[in-house]
């Protein structure tokens, strides 16, 4: 297996896969090495086009049957399906040998499964009996990075460039750990100095816009992404990419034909649904929006952040256009069918929540979804406070409720409350939650009801200063 990111450039690499659609075209079955076929799957899986990595299996299997590489390429199958178990289970029935290769695999594996002590011992056996800089030690690199140890990982590669300063692969992962450790300026240095070297290299176009795009340096990003598409434009995540910058840049009418054109070829992905709502709905076709939504929520499958929030956008639209009865019914379904991960509901930065995934994440949004073990219960409380800042106190009083049944000390919760029934004319309710909210000495109450704090306050006494207040 060719493990330079830029060979799937290269024109041998491209020869190899011409000959391969030549042979899909035809029907025919023309013979591939195994090391060829490998490349193929690898590609696809890096394209992530499954279907046809799973077709090159099955090639694989039929010039090639019986041997260890095809047991191999159906783990990463595996692998990248997310049944990390299954790849477990099958790699048993691989007689364990003391190569490298094999050694890799397995640290994959327990990637996947989150036993990091194990692929890190696992990548540092492979450097410490490997050539410098060779294909073998960029991968045990890359394992520690995906480990989250991006220090060590960095530690051990500057050590490999004092002996091989030009080695590409090196250099590649020297600014991959940078990136991991926000040290951007210095990882774009070295993906310039390897696009003087290689400038139509695709992996180097992308992982530039992709640090452009981490900064919110938009515009940068995107003329790297172009690029990508100019020398390649099957890529489809340069695309996407694309979408998404062309989107932060209020330019709606060129992302929404981009996201147009992938959902076209990806009609069951909800990704491209999702943003062509937002961008309807930021040039103020709140109704066109509200459709799309609906779309998103008929293909997403049920349980999935997708789905979650695009019923929470729908009602927000239908609060805006005075329906609230029928958002606040919208907003119900979405807390009661939620997801097990609700992070992203930490990320409300704008009125309607936008669709994250691992790709267009930004820095700001990664410091904020790691800074801390999110539990359900704070996630679904930084909803209803997102409601609250934008004045959608019915659909905010729906998630404070139910997210009250699941914390011990429901004092902030309460103040919330309370600041909704007396801006909703329910006044008359106000004060039971006062008082959990005093008990509970919370500070909410009084920034929400923008009064001096009083540790000694009774709820009456508070009611009274607010209604003189006002």
């Amino acid at each position: 297996m060719n493990y330079d990111k830029g060979y799937f450039d290269s024109p041998e690499f491209r020869e190899i896969l011409k000959k391969y659609e030549q042979a899909n075209r035809l029907n025919t079955t023309p013979y591939f090495g195994v090391d060829e076929l490998i490349d193929l799957f690898s590609y696809f899986i890096s394209m992530e086009k499954a279907e046809e990595a799973t077709k090159v299996l099955s090639f694989t299997k039929h010039l090639h049957p019986g041997t260890s590489e095809c047991t191999k390429m159906e783990i990463r199958l595996l692998l990248y399906r997310g049944e990390a178990q299954e790849a477990k289970q099958l790699f048993s029935t691989i007689r364990y040998t003391d190569d490298n290769e094999t050694k890799l695999l397995y640290a994959e594996i327990l990637l996947s499964l989150k036993e990091f002590k194990g692929a890190r011992e696992l990548a540092l056996d492979i450097l410490n009996n490997t050539k410098n800089g060779n294909d073998n030690s960029y991968e045990a690199l890359e394992i520690l990075l995906d480990c989250g140890l991006a220090h060590e990982a960095l530690f051990i590669c500057d050590n490999m460039l004092r002996i091989a300063p030009n080695k590409k692969n090196l250099l590649e992962v020297r600014a991959e750990c940078l990136i991991e450790m926000q040290r951007t300026n210095e990882a774009v240095q070295i993906y310039n100095r390897l696009l003087d070297e290689d400038p139509y290299n695709t992996f180097y176009w992308e992982q530039l816009g992709h640090i452009y795009y981490m900064i919110k340096r938009y515009g940068k990003a995107l003329e790297c992404f172009e690029y990508e598409s100019t020398i390649n434009e099957e890529i489809e995540y340069a695309k996407m990419m694309q979408g998404y910058c062309y989107y932060h840049l209020r330019d709606y009418k060129h992302a929404r034909d981009i996201f147009k054109g992938v959902y076209s070829k990806f009609p069951d992905s909800a990704v491209p649904l999702f943003y062509i709502a937002l961008t309807y709905y930021s040039e103020g076709n709140k109704d066109v929006a509200k459709d799309y939504f609906n779309e998103v929520t008929n293909i997403a499958q049920e349980g999935t952040i997708e789905i979650m929030l695009a019923r929470i956008n729908k009602a927000i639209i239908l609060d805006e256009q005075g329906e609230t009865a029928r958002g606040d019914e919208a907003m119900a379904m979405a807390i009661l069918m939620h997801p097990d991960n609700m992070k992203q509901l930490v990320l409300g930065e704008h009125e309607l929540y936008e669709l994250r995934d691992k790709e267009n994440l930004t820095f700001d949004d990664m410091n904020k979804l790691e800074s801390k073990e999110w539990e359900q219960s704070e996630e679904l409380y930084r909803l209803g406070q997102h409601l609250v800042k934008h004045n959608h106190l019915i659909l905010a009083k729906r998630v404070f409720r139910y997210t009250r049944e699941f914390y011990n000390d429901t004092s902030d919760i309460d103040s919330y409350i309370a600041y909704i029934l007396w801006n909703t004319g329910e006044k008359e309710k106000i004060e039971p939650a006062v008082e959990n909210a005093l008990e509970g000495k919370s500070c909410i109450l009084f920034e929400l009801f923008n009064v001096p704090y009083n540790s000694n306050i009774m709820p009456k006494e508070f009611i009274a200063q607010i209604t003189d207040k006002r």
